[in-house]
C-alpha cells in the first residue's frame, strides 16, 4: 500500500491547491508548514490531513516531517537565487528516510542556466536516481498567473488600476498555480513519469497590455499597461516595501522574460491532464475580487 505523501509549502499557491487535489483523490497526505497552528486555523488545510511543523531553515524538523513517507512534493523557494543551500540538505534526509519519488517545483529555463539554485537541485535529484536512491520527476512552471492576485502587482492594481513593471512588449505563456498543482498531483499518484521534465505553461502568450485588458474586462473597468525601465522598477518596488535584494531577483527576472525566455508553449499541461491549461480569462473570472475596490 503507498504511504504518505509529504508537501512541502502546503500553504502557498501550489502547495495549498496540492493538498486539496491529494486529499480529495483519497491519498494519505502530511501538510509541512512553518506554523501547523495557524494553518489549520485559516481552513486552508482540510481536517483529514496530517500537518507537521517543517523549516527549510531548520534541518532538526526534517525527520520527524519524513517519517513514514515515500513521495515528496519539494518546494525549493523558487524565487530564491540560494535555494540550494536548503533544498540539498532536505534531499540528503530523503535517502535517509528511503523516499522512493521526489517531484520538485522547478522553473521554466532552468536546464539552460546550470548556475540557477533550483537547476543545482534538480542536478542533485538526478544524481540520486542514477545511484538508484530516489527517482524524481521535474516540475519547470511558467510565471503563475496569481502575481497579479497578491504582492506587489495586486497593490498596484488596486490603488492606481494600472501594471507598471519592466517587461517591455515580452509575451508570457501564463500558468495557473491551480494547474501545476493538478499536474503534481497526478504525478505523485500516477505511473509513467518517472526521470521526466515537464515544461508547464499555459496555452497562449501574453503581453501585459493583453493581460492588463483582460483583468480590467473580469471587473468591468480599464487597467492599464506602463512599461518601465529598471530603475523605475527599482523605485516601484522599493516603495512596495521589497527588501534590496528581492528588488534585484525581480529586476534581472524581468530582464530574462524581455529575451523572450518564457514565451513558449508547452502541451504538458494537456498530455498530463488530458484537458486544456486554465486560460487567463478563466484565472480572472475567479479571482477578480482580489483587485476590485469594493474589497
Amino acid at each position: 500500500m503507498p504511504g504518505t505523501i509529504l508537501v512541502v509549502g502546503a500553504t502557498g499557491n501550489v502547495g495549498r491547491s496540492l493538498v486539496l487535489e491529494l486529499d480529495r483523490g483519497g491519498a494519505a497526505v502530511r501538510a509541512a508548514t512553518r506554523d501547523p497552528a495557524s494553518a489549520r486555523a485559516r481552513a486552508s488545510v482540510p481536517a483529514g490531513v496530517d500537518l507537521v511543523r517543517f523549516d527549510l531553515e531548520e534541518p532538526g524538523t526534517f525527520e520527524p516531517a519524513l517519517r513514514g513517507v515515500d513521495r515528496v512534493f519539494l518546494m525549493a523557494r523558487p524565487g530564491d537565487e540560494h535555494a540550494d543551500r536548503v533544498a540539498l540538505p532536505l534531499i540528503d534526509a530523503m535517502e535517509r528516510s528511503a523516499v522512493q519519488h521526489v517531484v520538485d517545483l522547478s522553473a521554466i529555463g532552468v536546464e539552460l542556466r546550470p548556475e540557477f539554485a533550483l537547476r543545482k537541485v534538480e542536478l542533485r535529484l538526478e544524481a540520486s536516481a542514477a545511484a538508484g536512491r530516489m527517482s524524481y520527476t521535474h516540475l519547470r512552471p511558467n510565471w503563475f498567473m496569481q502575481v497579479f492576485s497578491g504582492g506587489p502587482l495586486l497593490e498596484q492594481l488596486r490603488a492606481t488600476r494600472t501594471i507598471r513593471i519592466p517587461a517591455a512588449n515580452a509575451k508570457l505563456s501564463w500558468i495557473d498555480a491551480r494547474d501545476v498543482a493538478a499536474v503534481a498531483a497526478a504525478v505523485l499518484t500516477g505511473t509513467g513519469h518517472v526521470g521526466k521534465a515537464y515544461t508547464l505553461t499555459g496555452d497562449e502568450a501574453l503581453d501585459h497590455a493583453e493581460v492588463a485588458a483582460i483583468l480590467g474586462s473580469a471587473i468591468g473597468a480599464t487597467i492599464h499597461y506602463e512599461p518601465i525601465d529598471d530603475d523605475e522598477a527599482r523605485r516601484v518596488l522599493g516603495s512596495a516595501g521589497l527588501p534590496p535584494p528581492w528588488i534585484e531577483r525581480l529586476v534581472r527576472f524581468y530582464a530574462l522574460v524581455r529575451t523572450g525566455l518564457g514565451a513558449a508553449v508547452s502541451s504538458a499541461v494537456r498530455e498530463v491532464l488530458a484537458r486544456p491549461a486554465r486560460t487567463f480569462q478563466d484565472f480572472a473570472r475567479d479571482y477578480a475580487a482580489a483587485w476590485s475596490r469594493t474589497n
